[in-house]
């Protein structure tokens, strides 16, 4: 019985000491790993140039796309803004096409009203045989005047612009039809002012005839 004890506990004492003998290697394993490990940051990966290398590789990355996201949103911006101005020149189309229709004929009669006042003007001059001093230097500035507004009203109606919301001259096209309304409408009023200073000095000139005669027909009931 003694016996058996015995080799219960020396059995038990040789489970410590291999317990204790399995400890201190499996410490000593843990410090050699760690310290391995620390030296597979220096030795094992990658080195500091190889890390500055790879950096510096990411820096130019980033930059490019950036760039690239740059240029994608420019291009979204841009093509949005061409759907809208077509939007918008679409929705302005038909006001537009009407307007330089009315444009040329607006300065059409415009400038037959103006004629026919012209016309009156010298047939009241040539019937009254009014003596106006700078006659002949009005009437030639009201010819000029004339021939150039109807020059402009032939420039303009020439364009003959069409309205294409897809061209991309539209907005060229539709400046220049504006910039030649613009002439036009100028052109007449320079017609309309040259008119009206003509008849301005037949207007001086009929009153002074009046008065010359007024003036003889005083004298003679007079000297009767």
């Amino acid at each position: 019985m003694q016996t058996a004890k015995r080799f219960v506990l020396s059995l038990s004492t040789l489970l410590l000491v291999s317990g204790v003998a399995l400890a201190v290697p499996a410490s000593a394993n843990d410090g050699t790993s760690g310290h391995a490990s620390a030296e597979s940051g220096t030795t094992g990966g990658e080195t500091e140039t190889e890390v500055e290398t790879h950096a510096g590789t990411l820096k130019e990355q980033f930059r490019l796309n950036a760039q690239a996201d740059l240029a994608a949103k420019k291009a979204q911006i841009k093509e949005r803004t061409q759907e809208e101005r077509l939007k918008s020149c679409e929705a302005r189309k038909a006001n537009l096409s009407k307007r330089m229709d009315n444009a040329v004929r607006h300065a059409q009669n415009h400038k037959a009203v103006f004629d026919k006042i012209y016309q009156r003007v010298k047939d009241f001059h040539d019937s009254k045989s009014l003596n106006v001093d700078n006659y002949d230097a009005l009437v030639a500035n009201v010819d000029k005047a004339q021939a150039n507004a109807a020059a402009s009203i032939e420039a303009l109606q020439s364009l003959d612009i069409s309205v294409d919301c897809t061209s991309q001259t539209v907005a060229s096209s539709i400046s220049t039809f504006q910039q030649a309304v613009k002439s036009t409408r100028d052109s007449l009023k320079t017609y309309r002012k040259s008119i009206t200073e003509l008849i301005t000095a037949l207007k001086g000139a009929s009153t002074s005839t009046d008065k010359s005669t007024n003036t003889d027909t005083n004298s003679n009931e007079t000297s009767q």
